[in-house]
């Protein structure tokens, strides 16, 4: 895989999971009132709160993550294609 679509990747795949962090913080503040639970030091937090929220990021990132390497690797294939079927060795 070449050296800029893997940086294009790596920056496209923070930035998606940064921005998709803030969209996650701002719904959730509207739907319960709250700010989502990333302290570990606020003993009032409720664990299905906790739960909830991690699997939501959890799943939100990680759909951003497989995304954009699926994408990468369909441009590797292009790549690959557009200089021929030649093998390294």
């Amino acid at each position: 895989m070449s050296v800029l679509v893997k940086l294009g990747g790596t920056a496209a795949s923070l930035g998606g999971v940064a921005l998709s962090n803030k969209v996650l913080s701002a719904t959730w503040k509207r739907i319960t009132g709250n700010e989502p639970p990333e302290s570990n030091s606020d003993p009032d937090e409720r664990w299905r709160d906790i739960i909830l929220w991690s699997l939501l990021t959890g799943l939100v990132g990680t759909i951003i993550k497989v995304s954009i390497s699926r994408a990468q690797m369909k441009i590797e294939a292009k790549e690959g294609n557009k200089h021929g079927s030649q093998s390294e060795v």
